[in-house]
């Protein structure tokens, strides 16, 4: 949807004129109500004690209230073009591990919406123990590329245009751990959106350093850490992170959450200048798993509202702490939220909106069971005066009762990490919509019936509530997916390049026996690059088996590889194949010659691992459906089918 950026300030000035004028009435010394005033920038209210012959009618900022900007402004911005975008749109698959989180917005001011990615990074020293992240590279720090986020730019054809070359990082150690944030707002006030993300790390407990990305003249965004951060190295495991104006002096700052057991958990406030640079500064807090900034008692300022591991003594606070007026938060001027600690004692993520036009905030937190088992949101109503009324739980997903997790990875972990608020079905409020990594409820909505009243309706029946976007939408500029179509030397491809030399020789019927993609692609993470292939067979919509030129480090090989979609399970197996001529040759590596994948090699792992294998396996499951659409692209045979099972 195309907009004016002069309208886009009338609807806010709009939406924000009836909740300010309940939020500020009769706030002067004298009784009176202030006066009303529009910003220098016209985005939002200025609210003035304008008594001339009151001594305290000055210009001091303690007689004059303004409508904080929270983050969740941003991201729920309505008059933006709304939709659901791709969960994996390439190249983010390869990217990213898992835990991809996006925002939406109008990153370059040309009147469409964009979306702006994070994940985790790809390790290559994964060895999971113990049972959630901090356990994923054998209780050290995961290492290998650390990816950048991954900027998806919109048009008036409904495309999303991938644009890497915007995003900068210059810093030795570039790009992300576990990005667990993305905090958009235009933190160098030069009307373009910047972004901040919160990175926890993976592999420890420990955290990890944040990345600070602030819009340049040009066009892009720089990592700007050393340049706009007072601790440009600060260390800290920021499981929640939200942005607002929390002083009410016209810039967003940022608060994050430190979970540190060792020295005691607090809040860090990271506070605007106005140019975009923050200093950091203890604020208060309280031990927070989510957290987001809003004014939950209509003061004009905001609060932190947080979330708990309520199963867990001595961390288990939901609910709400006050702002002093000056950007703190004491733990000592708090207001408890109902809790669901038996069933539901994880929350992720909270927000706020108004959800029954009264003019105060109402409360959604996403909620999961232990080890995330099982999701649910739980809706808060605000009566005003600092009371609350709960609504209870809306269970989307539910374990059976006999389940026993044994990690934060299992199953039935399906758990809400995003909340937004639009008016999908167009009748005047505001409902609820539900983003995850799960296909079983990403993109779910809870349609707002009026008094507090709702209705779930799964992803599968949200047609007509919301525009779709899958990976067709997706464009990737050919310059971009040449820059990518390279082999690069790896640890393990120097294992792989070792173990054919002891083998004596290299079988491989010749490249010239292949059909050569247009564009190779790029088995990330291994090194190695898919050059062609032949023999393709499409056995039916679900299974497709080709022979494909692999080459890994200097090792030019063939391998098979068997896609087959399990309905059941919303999976793309992807399969190599060991015969005698596959690998290069490598004798009596596997029993047997029939595919395999590389979640079914239990014991045979570890000796795959030492030859070079198992990273290369690992990387044609990760990239399966990028591999279809170029053999789909490259062929005359039609994959449509099969690729479309992505977006199932």
């Amino acid at each position: 949807m195309i907009y004016n950026h002069s309208m886009k300030k009338l609807f806010l000035l709009l939406a924000l004129s009836f909740l300010s004028a309940q939020s500020f009435a009769g706030s002067c010394p004298d009784g009176s109500e202030p006066v009303k005033s529009v910003s220098e920038d016209g985005t939002y209210y200025l609210y003035n004690c304008g008594n001339t012959n009151n001594e305290q009618a000055s210009s001091s900022s303690a007689d004059s209230n303004t409508k904080a900007v929270a983050g969740i402004d941003i991201e729920n911005d309505p008059n933006i073009d709304f939709f659901k975008p791709p969960v994996k749109p390439y190249p983010t698959g390869q990217l990213y591990w898992f835990g991809r989180m996006w925002q939406m917005a109008d990153f370059n001011n040309d009147g469409y919406s964009d979306v702006l990615y994070i994940g985790t990074m790809n390790p290559n020293n994964v060895d999971s123990i113990g049972e959630d992240t901090g356990g994923s590279c054998g209780g050290g720090a995961c290492k290998g590329n650390k990816p950048l986020p991954s900027l998806y730019l919109g048009d008036a054809k409904g495309k999303l245009t991938y644009a890497p070359e915007l995003l900068i990082d210059n810093r030795k150690d570039d790009g992300m751990s576990l990005g667990r944030q993305l905090l958009v707002a235009d933190y160098n006030n030069d009307n373009i959106l910047d972004f901040y993300v919160a990175d926890h790390g993976i592999g420890t407990h420990n955290g990890v350093r944040d990345s600070y990305f602030l819009s340049q003249p040009n066009g892009t965004w720089v990592e700007s850490s050393e340049t706009h951060l007072s601790h440009s190295s600060f260390v800290v495991f920021d499981h929640g992170a939200a942005t607002g104006d929390i002083d009410n002096d016209g810039d967003m700052d940022i608060v994050i959450t430190e979970l540190n057991w060792k020295v005691g958990t607090k809040f860090w406030c990271l506070m605007n200048n106005g140019s975009g640079y923050l200093t950091r500064r203890n604020c208060g807090g309280i031990f927070a798993f989510g957290l987001e900034l809003a004014d939950m008692d209509g003061d004009g300022d905001l609060d932190a509202l947080v979330g708990a591991h309520e199963h867990e003594r001595s961390i288990d606070f939901t609910g709400i702490v006050w702002n002093d007026g000056n950007g703190n938060f004491p733990n000592y001027n708090v207001t408890p939220l109902p809790q669901h600690k038996k069933k539901w004692g994880t929350i992720p993520e909270v927000s706020a909106s108004d959800l029954d036009n009264d003019g105060d905030l109402d409360i959604v937190y996403s909620r999961a069971g232990i080890l995330y088992v099982g999701t649910a949101i739980q809706i808060i109503e605000n009566l005003g005066n600092k009371k609350f009324k709960d609504h209870g739980i809306f269970p989307l997903v539910e374990a059976p009762d006999d389940y026993m997790p044994i990690h934060e990875g299992n199953e039935w972990n399906d758990f809400i990490e995003m909340i937004r608020f639009r008016d999908l079905d167009k009748d005047g409020d505001n409902d609820i919509y539900l983003s995850s990594g799960s296909q079983k409820t990403n993109g779910t909505v809870v349609i707002n019936k009026g008094n507090f009243n709702f209705s779930l309706i799964k992803p599968s029946k949200a047609d007509g509530l919301y525009k779709k976007l899958d990976n067709s939408s997706v464009v990737i500029p050919k310059k971009v997916l040449t820059s990518r179509a390279k082999t690069k030397e790896t640890k393990t491809s120097i294992k792989f390049e070792s173990s054919i030399k002891k083998n004596g020789k290299v079988v491989f019927e010749g490249a010239d026996k292949f059909t050569k993609f247009d564009v190779g692609v790029p088995l990330t993470t291994s090194g190695a690059l898919l050059v062609g292939f032949k023999n393709l067979k499409v056995l039916n919509d679900k299974k497709v088996n080709v022979r494909t030129h692999i080459k890994y480090g200097n090792i030019d090989f063939s391998v098979g590889i068997c896609f087959e979609y399990y309905s059941q399970y919303t999976f793309m197996a992807t399969r190599t194949s060991f015969g005698n001529k596959d690998w290069g040759g490598l004798k009596k590596i596997m029993p047997s010659s029939s595919c395999i994948g590389d979640w079914e090699l239990d014991d045979n792992k570890s000796k795959l691992a030492e030859l070079g294998i198992y990273a290369v396996m690992a990387a044609i499951q990760r990239n399966n459906f990028e591999i279809l659409r170029a053999l789909d692209d490259n062929s005359t045979i039609d994959l449509s089918e099969t690729r479309s099972l992505e977006n199932k």
